[in-house]
């Protein structure tokens, strides 16, 4: 006797899942895009030397904005203002607090609810930060470049320092600001919130200048720090949705007490 069974094996797995087993999927599944991306970013190739390059360029030509840029803005601030109160507002974005706080918040949210798709966005947040914060901490600390208001100019470093005042190159806030917006217009797919992120991303970059946190120069290698991180996280998690679904589609045959087993999982 042939029996043919079908199975929706990824339905079955997530009805069957405890809140226990999901976060250790979710954990082991952050550990694998991690390593694809390591894998993916050790592999150095003619594209990967446009986009440092590009970068690169992007960074020199605004150094010779840097000083006048921080001297204009300095003459024509305003305490109180209506764009200096703006400016505190969308600053808050690029905070490692709220930052974390929307990340977690986000995942946690879909975890209680039941919602895979907001779940994973919760954690491809997460995954964004952990890269790019760890990519921006490195390089300060490395490069050691002093922040504007320390008034000794853009030119003064104190490579491999944990001093606060020498961490300029690149900003964090700028960093996560670009980060968020790449991953969250991924996920929403909808122009106007992407419109809305970038921009919000946009004015947090003005922010840091604003209130001489950072130099001109430090916006651009900022921004492309959080926007390659995010798009080498939605690469390995897209991997990983492909991996898995020719994981999941499959033949298999077999004996069973009542003889032959064609069994298709799909």
């Amino acid at each position: 006797m042939l029996v043919i069974t079908s199975v929706n094996s990824m339905a079955q797995k997530s009805e069957n899942r405890s809140a226990f087993e999901i976060l250790e999927d979710d954990f082991s599944s952050a550990f694998d895009d991690l390593g694809f991306i390591y894998r993916d970013i050790s592999t150095f190739d003619s594209y990967t030397a446009i986009k440092l390059g590009t970068i690169g360029l992007g960074t020199l030509a605004l150094v010779p904005l840097d000083e006048p840029l921080y001297n204009y803005v300095e003459n024509n601030k305003i305490k109180g203002s209506t764009e200096e109160n703006i400016f505190k507002v969308v600053d808050q974005f690029g905070t490692i607090p709220v930052a974390d706080g929307l990340a977690v918040g986000t995942y946690i949210t879909g975890l209680i609810i039941g919602d895979e798709y907001i779940r994973t966005t919760g954690r491809l947040m997460v995954e964004t930060l952990v890269l790019s914060g760890f990519i921006t901490i490195t390089s300060r600390v490395i490069i050691g470049r002093s922040r504007p208001y320390n008034r000794i100019g853009n030119g003064t470093f104190k490579p491999f320092t944990f001093d606060f005042l020498y961490h300029s190159f690149p900003s964090g806030h700028i960093t996560i600001s670009f980060a968020l917006a790449t991953i969250l217009s991924n996920r929403i797919n909808r122009w106007w919130a992407s419109i809305g992120l970038y921009t919000i991303a946009a004015m947090n970059t003005a922010a840091r200048v604003y209130f001489s946190e950072h130099w001109a120069s430090d916006t651009f290698i900022s921004a492309s720090v959080g926007l390659l991180s995010a798009i080498a996280v939605i690469k390995a998690y897209e991997n990983s949705i492909r991996k898995s679904e020719v994981d999941e589609s499959n033949i298999n045959f077999g004996i069973s007490p009542f003889g032959f087993q064609f069994q298709y999982r799909f």
